[in-house]
């Protein structure tokens, strides 16, 4: 049964949806975090609607479920086609009308992440204003593109990747600290990317960044001289830039996970993230800004013009 392979796979995930569940304190959102999604969004979803505490897989609910014929679930993916306003907007609409099947109403978003932002805007005020009744799933492959606010309104649950896994505890045996294990399994997919990298560059790097978030946040009037002195005069090439740019991304994610006690991947600077003092939606507005400079390096042939033009609007 279902049940038993994601006991067995999916500790983690499994005991946070039996003990919400059990407890009667379920989320009116989830966020599953993964590429192997496709079991727990499935035993989820039946667990939303089935009278007992998780899915049994065996009542006519658990039943329609399985088999795409339960009339109150609505489902897009950011795959197939972006997710704009109107697809939210569609949500709203539909789940207006009294419920088809006398239960919950569900709507799942996979790959959240390919969304626009007027759809992650609509989004968002559904979440803050929650119905009884009705729950949403997202589903992200890459969680650094999601938007901080969207993550800190759903039950995040991270579905482990059986790759990824092996990676770091490989990664763990071989002397690695858990810091760079973790920064490694976040931006490569495989140990061939991982053994053909320039260790000493990858360490630079990240130097390179834990000084560029420290000087954004207590020496501005430093960040572009440091930036152009150290950062642009020893890696000027698009690879070592969108390096650094990836890893910026998650170092400022994970101040606002700090905040909100959730666990992050720069785990040996832990204290250095929580002396900052910021603004929630200012450091969104940075994380969106960082992104859409990522976006458009391979467009950009005037790499330092481009650099310049973020740290400026930093």
């Amino acid at each position: 049964m279902l049940k038993e392979e994601l006991k067995q796979n999916q500790p983690l995930f499994f005991r946070i949806i039996f003990n919400e569940f059990k407890n009667n304190k379920i989320p009116h959102a989830f966020l599953l975090n993964g590429k192997n999604i496709s079991q727990a969004l499935l035993f989820l979803k039946m667990s939303l609607i089935c009278e007992d505490i998780v899915a049994c897989e065996k009542c006519i609910d658990c039943q329609k479920i399985k088999n795409h014929q339960y009339a109150d679930i609505i489902e897009f993916d950011g795959h197939q086609e972006i997710i704009k306003k109107g697809h939210i907007e569609n949500i709203q609409e539909t789940f207006k009308k009294s419920s088809l099947e006398g239960k919950g109403k569900i709507y799942v978003i996979e790959n959240i992440e390919n969304s626009t932002k007027e759809a992650m805007n609509a989004l968002l005020k559904m979440l803050e204003e929650p119905i009884d009744g009705i729950y949403a799933i997202f589903t992200t492959q890459n969680i650094n593109k999601v938007l901080p606010t969207i993550i800190s309104r759903c039950q995040v649950i991270d579905i482990k990747d059986k790759n990824k896994l092996n990676m770091y505890n490989e990664l763990i045996s071989k002397g690695f600290s858990e810091e760079k294990a973790n920064l490694l399994v976040h931006l490569y997919h495989d140990e061939n990317q991982i053994e053909q990298l320039d260790e000493e560059n990858f360490d630079n790097l990240v130097i390179e960044v834990l000084n560029f978030v420290e000087d954004l946040f207590l020496h501005k009037e430093n960040l572009i001289i440091n930036t152009q002195i150290h950062l642009m005069k020893d890696h000027n090439n698009k690879d070592d830039i969108k390096l650094f740019l990836n890893m910026l991304v998650i170092a400022l994610k994970d101040m606002f996970h700090v905040k909100h006690n959730e666990d992050i991947v720069f785990v040996n600077h832990v204290e250095l993230f929580q002396s900052f003092e910021y603004d929630n939606d200012d450091l969104i507005k940075k994380i969106e800004l960082v992104l859409e400079t990522l976006n458009l390096i391979d467009t950009n042939a005037n790499l330092p013009l481009l650099m310049d033009s973020m740290m400026y609007r930093l």
